[in-house]
């Protein structure tokens, strides 16, 4: 091979080499863009999503109806707890309540009252003392005028001797006993002889009926 020749083929091989790198570059190139550009849409595509989502705003038909029906809700409550206490309120000033009523009357079978006049017996008698009190009251009555006693156990007349009987001694009538209750010498007189269940204590108790009132207590005799 000449040396033209030789030169010619090296020429042309540097031309193709030279070619070659051309292509490579330009490829390597539109690949750095594509990928630049891509990478750019997904960026700014993120961005545009965040920046909508933060700019969208609450659903304000829902959140009102939502504060609406709590408010609705603590109005019903307000009004149910304002009835029941005007409920309880009326029940203790018109002086119906069954409560108010029992707490009473264990204070009146308790604490007959500071009243009672206590004379000593003598000490020879079955009688340890005498109470007497003018501040008790007749227990009250179911019963109509003109009343006749009725000593049968059971008896609504029976019923109302056994409470007045409990309301003198403070003794409840689920705890006692009776040993005596009958008449006292008239129609409107009785005595019953009682004690507690335990029988730490025995009391005879006189009693009188009122008119339409029912009967009261006049006098206790404790017993040796």
């Amino acid at each position: 091979m000449s040396y033209n020749e030789l030169n010619h083929s090296r020429f042309e091989k540097r031309d193709k080499k030279r070619k070659s790198n051309i292509v490579l570059n330009t490829l390597i190139g539109l690949v750095l863009v594509l990928i630049l550009f891509v990478g750019s849409q997904l960026i700014l595509g993120g961005n545009s999503e965040k920046t909508a989502k933060y700019n969208e705003q609450p659903d304000v038909k829902l959140l009102n109806e939502e504060e609406k029906n709590d408010a609705e809700a603590k109005e019903e409550k307000q009004e149910i707890d304002e009835n029941k206490a005007d409920g309880e309120s009326t029940l203790d000033e018109d002086g119906d309540g069954e409560p108010d009523q029992q707490e009473g009357s264990e204070e009146e079978l308790n604490d007959p009252s500071d009243q009672a006049i206590i004379t000593e017996g003598d000490p020879e008698s079955e009688i340890a003392e005498t109470i007497e009190n003018p501040g008790w009251s007749p227990v009250g009555t179911s019963q109509t005028e003109p009343h006749t006693a009725d000593y049968t156990k059971g008896s609504q007349d029976w019923t109302e001797m056994t409470k007045a009987l409990s309301y003198a001694t403070g003794i409840p009538e689920s705890d006692m006993i009776i040993w005596f209750l009958g008449n006292n010498g008239s129609p409107n007189d009785a005595v019953g002889t009682i004690s507690p269940k335990d029988q730490s204590i025995k009391y005879k108790v006189y009693i009188t009926w009122v008119e339409n009132k029912g009967w009261k207590p006049i006098k206790i005799e404790k017993l040796n």
